[in-house]
């Protein structure tokens, strides 16, 4: 059965290349191979095959302003112009006018109309304790969806059995600041337990929210940090994938980390980044509301022909 894991990257753009930009500075190989060679720079060319394709995405949807996390991922996982629908960009929380589309007409949603099993798509980010255990939560964009799709949120021990990744991939954020039992991963291990989570599932979707943060200064990760324990992550995902039955799709709602003179966010366009079957579902795509739209596509045409 064919599989496509998505991999979403917070706040990640393509800007000028030069030492203010972490991105053009890497030469890690997994964002080379990811890249076809080049650097995640405005500098990236387009690329087009059978198992791959790297081209850039619109971020900023036709709407003035900075583009923000609420509007650019409502947009991603639903195929809907959410900043369109708001009248502006808006975030880091969905905008209240966007409640209806992530709870009604959202990725996970589409993809269990494919497949009519409601276990099909699934959500790999672990939560802990402190969250489930909160007599309120103000939901983000990602758990809203699992919300209104009934997909589960993975907990402390799913963590704990390797059915879950901590966001920021080593769980050191468990360990220090909440101070939970959880034993010390490497990128690399957490890259193998969400292999083994995609495996079971026809889509996968985990976000990484660490490369949000270092661009807006926040945090004790230094760029250099951040953008080693992401190449060993997407270097173990790349060496575990075979392109004939798995996909993964990586991209972001928004710049942020490419541009490390100022905490803002950008409007670059982000990286569209391919490799597995899936890659021609996504050759026309232009900005965010065309990666939902490849995915569903993706995987119709191959629920079809089974």
């Amino acid at each position: 059965m064919r599989r496509i894991l998505f991999v979403f990257l917070d706040g990640v753009g393509l800007g000028p290349p030069g030492p203010q930009n972490p991105l053009s500075a890497n030469e890690g190989s997994a964002f080379r191979r990811l890249g076809g060679g080049g650097s995640w720079t405005q500098n990236l060319t387009e690329q087009r095959s059978a198992h791959h394709l790297v081209r850039p995405l619109d971020a900023t949807l036709g709407v003035d302003g900075l583009p923000q996390s609420g509007t650019g991922q409502a947009t991603l996982f639903t195929g809907v112009n959410c900043a369109e629908r708001v009248g502006r960009h808006f975030g880091p929380f969905p905008h209240s006018a966007t409640y209806d589309v992530l709870d009604d007409e959202n990725l996970f949603h589409r993809v269990q109309a494919l497949t009519s099993d409601p276990d099909s798509a699934t959500f790999a980010n672990a939560f802990p304790p402190q969250f489930f255990d909160a007599p309120s939560r103000r939901w983000t964009v990602t758990t809203r969806c699992c919300s209104g799709a009934n997909v589960r949120l993975r907990d402390l021990d799913a963590l704990r059995a390797h059915r879950a990744v901590a966001a920021d991939l080593t769980a050191g954020a468990w360990r220090d600041a909440l101070s939970l039992d959880v034993p010390p991963r490497s990128p690399a291990e957490a890259a193998e337990h969400l292999f083994a989570t995609h495996r079971t599932h026809v889509l996968t979707l985990f976000e990484y929210f660490q490369t949000d943060k270092v661009g807006h200064g926040r945090g004790d990760l230094t760029p250099d940090v951040l953008m080693d324990r992401l190449n060993q992550f997407l270097g173990r995902l790349l060496d575990r994938l075979d392109p004939t039955q798995d996909t993964l799709l990586v991209t972001s709602d928004h710049g942020n980390v490419e541009d490390t003179s100022h905490t803002q966010h950008t409007r670059n366009p982000v990286p569209l980044l391919i490799h597995g079957w899936a890659a021609p579902y996504f050759a026309d795509a232009q900005d965010l509301t065309d990666v939902t739209p490849g995915i569903v596509a993706a995987l119709r045409d191959t629920d079809q022909a089974r």
